[in-house]
């Protein structure tokens, strides 16, 4: 298996990085360069702080290995800061401090081309993807059951699972494998992509770097 990389300006990874994948690779920026990256699968880029310069890094590393998922770890996550990271290129946004069960949760969903964000941020993207929206709905909906589609619907909306299941009335282990069964069924690997198709956006609109909550 590739080894993640890590890239740091601190002196030392923070301890739980390492507790979640103990043989990474951590280094610095001006050490990875694109036969490095070619070599993993994930690279987790801890941000400094610096809006301009994080964004400018992570399209750097994004440019350097197109295919490769990256992650940003923030010290102090704030939605702003992600959504620009995930314009920049990432698939991935979440605290430095996360802990090594959920950083390996995170690496397994983009690994497989998902995105993972908080649900505050979530809501904010699905909302500004909403505005795009098409008033036709894409045929493929049509596959779902009535219980799917009402689970896809309150994702679009961006509903966490725990809200769908308190309204549904149902418990949020249903919630999940009716979206599970949801992702099957329209060939969708995450929540922006199943509210990019219920919506009736194309694909290929960017997450923009601005969204109104």
């Amino acid at each position: 298996m590739k080894r993640p990389v890590f890239l740091t300006q601190r002196p030392e990874p923070i301890p739980r990085w390492l507790e979640a994948f103990p043989d990474a690779v951590v280094m610095a920026d001006r050490d990875a360069d694109a036969a490095v990256l070619a070599q993993t699968p994930l690279v987790w880029v801890h941000l400094t702080g610096d809006g301009q310069a994080d964004t400018a890094r992570v399209s750097a590393i994004h440019a350097l290995a197109p295919k490769v998922a990256i992650v940003a770890l923030s010290n102090v996550p704030e939605d702003e800061q992600g959504l620009a990271v995930l314009s920049a290129g990432a698939s991935g946004y979440c605290s430095a401090l996360t802990l090594p069960t959920v950083l390996r949760q995170v690496a397994a969903v983009v690994e497989q081309g998902g995105l993972w964000v908080g649900p505050q941020l979530m809501r904010r993207m699905i909302s500004g993807l909403a505005a795009h929206a098409s008033p036709t709905p894409a045929p493929s909906l049509r596959t779902l059951s009535q219980r799917e589609r009402q689970v896809a619907d309150a994702v679009a909306r961006g509903a966490t699972n725990k809200e769908i299941a308190r309204v549904m009335g149902i418990t949020e282990r249903t919630v999940k494998a009716h979206l599970t069964a949801a992702y099957e069924k329209l060939g969708v690997r995450d929540r922006v992509q199943l509210s990019l198709l219920v919506h009736g956006v194309e694909e290929s609109t960017q997450i923009p770097q601005k969204i109104s909550a």
